[in-house]
């Protein structure tokens, strides 16, 4: 609903959001879920001491494995201890929801014409809404269909940096040291 795919997307690869060609995702803002599934390594077969390695995640994740939610990691090493006996010897379900800043989906917007005017802010950062559009007023539709945001302070131009987004990785189960 608010630019990004409408139906769910393959990777074949981790990859960051915002280096993808497909604009729905590049400039997506919010939650995506990963799912995979996997057989456990003959060597890791206690499943006693274990830890999930998210790698790099940008910004938040959720983890569940086997319908099991083992909380959520918001901050660097990304890792997360899988309880004992958990894991099975195959067909293991791991599903990350991962969620990003707002920031992309601003600057994304910032890519269509505008549809409202700005007017600079103070000590030139950003820039602040002069008034409020009759398409706002009115609740009519929005001139510009590409934007999907509103706010009335806007730190972003079409050509701010873009924050990395979405699971990098790389993924992998460790023992707990």
């Amino acid at each position: 609903a608010w630019g990004g795919p409408k139906n769910a997307v393959k990777f074949q690869s981790l990859q960051d959001w915002t280096k993808n060609e497909n604009k729905g995702i590049k400039y997506y803002s919010g939650t995506a879920a990963y799912t995979k599934f996997f057989d456990l390594p003959s060597k890791n077969q206690s499943t006693t001491g274990l830890l999930l390695d998210l790698g790099t995640v940008n910004h938040i994740a959720r983890v569940k494995i086997n319908d099991v939610t083992l909380g959520v990691v918001w901050t660097a090493p990304w890792t997360i201890k899988i309880p004992a006996k958990l894991l099975k010897a195959k067909n293991n379900k791991i599903e990350i929801e991962v969620t990003n800043v707002w920031a992309n989906r601003l600057i994304g917007d910032e890519q269509e014409p505008a549809d409202m005017e700005w007017l600079p802010g103070h000590m030139n950062s950003g820039s602040f809404l002069k008034q409020f559009p009759d398409w706002f007023l009115n609740n009519t539709s929005r001139p510009s269909k590409g934007r999907y945001t509103f706010t009335t302070w806007n730190y972003f131009t079409k050509d701010s940096a873009l924050i990395p987004s979405g699971l990098i990785g790389p993924v992998r189960i460790m023992d707990e040291k």
